[in-house]
């Protein structure tokens, strides 16, 4: 291998480093952000879609936490998990606002086209090529 290719691939991975480094700081708010959305249409209880809502507690618990390396969380239940959990998982349950596996389904319906999200993950994408063009 010549000097030249040696020290092009040297170049490359102080590159790669660099956007392995940095990369979780720029791509974790856009992840947050599809967490955030996916939450909001899950808590926006209606007929048939959403979380099961009687009073509101369970739509009170539902949270989005991270991210932590590009891994967003989105739960609820918190000291009522279980609750949480049949709620979700019991197919037969009839609900007159909500429905049955909400998180599940709040995520299927997540489309990126329908949101600001495609833009801020675009800026993000630009803003990591802008700062691997500036790594020596």
């Amino acid at each position: 291998m010549s000097r030249g290719t040696k020290d092009s691939f040297e170049h490359l991975r102080r590159k790669i480093e660099e956007l392995r480094k940095g990369g979780p700081q720029i791509l974790g708010p856009g992840v947050r952000q599809i967490g955030e959305e996916v939450m909001t249409d899950v808590k926006a209880s209606r007929e048939g879609r959403g979380v099961p809502r009687d009073r509101g507690h369970l739509a009170d618990s539902g949270k989005v936490e991270g991210p932590e390396d590009l891994v967003v969380t989105l739960a609820f239940g918190d000291s009522s998990a279980p609750y949480a959990l049949y709620q979700h998982e019991v197919l037969d349950l009839n609900h007159r606002v909500g429905e049955a596996r909400y998180l599940v389904r709040g995520v299927e319906r997540w489309r990126p086209n329908g949101s600001s999200v495609n833009r801020a993950l675009a800026e993000q994408a630009a803003e990591v090529i802008r700062l691997a063009s500036k790594v020596p």
